[in-house]
């Protein structure tokens, strides 16, 4: 039984890690609800884990050489202009919605890959792109607006939030050779605290409603909204200590990845509470992008 335990240690990890992620979701809801700006609750999350990975750092021994510091730094970028995009998406759509595309990044991967780094794509992979697209058509209905499940700025800006976490995740193959996982990380969440403080740093002068994804206002917290802000920042910080120890003793990677997609179910969950059930075309969609991911995850496996 301890045998067994041990061997799929990534995948429970992941499991934890993919419930605490919800429940960041559902707090950057109700955060959103009490009339926070996305920009504002995106801050407050990096800031606290800006702290506990500085704490982190400190047990780090070094033992690659660096050197890739602009790459590095497109990774925070790329990482941070997504978050911007997903915390924006859950503060207007649901919160499975949401979550679900920020999924279709391995729609990207494979493609990116497939142009620039002329890896070859297969029949599987090809079928998974395709799944995982009719999902995204089924939740936008481009087509049909009467149909559509999300408002269109939502669904461009959810398949943008997607693109650009595929490009953060496709540089981070790369540095991985040349930093250690934890400044990876740091590079990513420092600068996801940076960006949006000077973003509300803006919108205190100038705020833009076509813009509000990106720039906006600070807005005074309320009492319930800090008990929250506090909240978020606890489980986010276990939520960043799981998915690194899942990574980090896992067998194998693609399995825990595909577990990964976990948080879109549990998110779906959660979003009962604020948005009631999904609506069948809703679910449809979701469920295309989740299984489309997942073929595109387990195709090399």
């Amino acid at each position: 039984m301890l045998a067994i335990i041990k061997h799929n240690l990534g995948v429970y990890f992941m499991v934890l890690a993919c419930l605490e992620f919800a429940l960041i979701g559902a707090c950057a809801k109700i955060l959103s609800e009490d009339g926070l700006p996305s920009i504002e609750i995106m801050f407050f999350r990096n800031a606290i884990g800006t702290l506990f990975m500085l704490y982190l750092l400190r047990k780090v021994t070094i033992h690659k050489d660096g050197g890739r510091f602009f790459l590095l730094l497109f990774r925070g970028l790329a990482g941070t202009i997504s978050l911007y995009l997903f915390f924006y998406n859950i503060a207007h759509i649901s919160l499975g919605g949401a979550f679900a595309f920020q999924k279709i990044s391995p729609i990207f991967i494979t493609l990116i890959a497939f142009f620039l780094f002329k890896e070859s794509i297969g029949l599987r992979g090809w079928l998974g792109i395709f799944i995982a697209f009719a999902g995204v058509l089924c939740i936008f209905q481009p087509f049909d607006s009467s149909l559509a499940q999300v408002d269109s700025k939502n669904a461009l800006l959810g398949i943008v939030s997607g693109f650009f976490a595929a490009l953060a995740l496709i540089s981070v193959r790369e540095l991985r050779n040349f930093y250690p996982t934890e400044y990876i990380a740091f590079s990513f969440i420092a600068i996801g605290t940076i960006l949006p403080f000077f973003s509300m740093l803006i919108g205190a002068f100038y705020a833009p409603s076509e813009a509000d994804f990106f720039i906006a206002p600070f807005v005074m917290p309320s009492a319930k909204s800090w008990i929250f802000i506090g909240i978020m920042g606890v489980i986010g910080v276990l939520y960043q200590i799981h998915i690194t120890k899942s990574y980090g003793v896992a067998k194998k990677a693609g399995i825990v990845a595909g577990v990964s997609y976990l948080d879109v179910v549990f998110s779906v969950l959660i979003g009962v509470v604020f948005d009631g059930f999904p609506s069948a075309l809703m679910l449809l969609g979701i469920g295309a992008i989740v299984f489309g991911g997942l073929i595109l995850v387990f195709r090399k496996l």
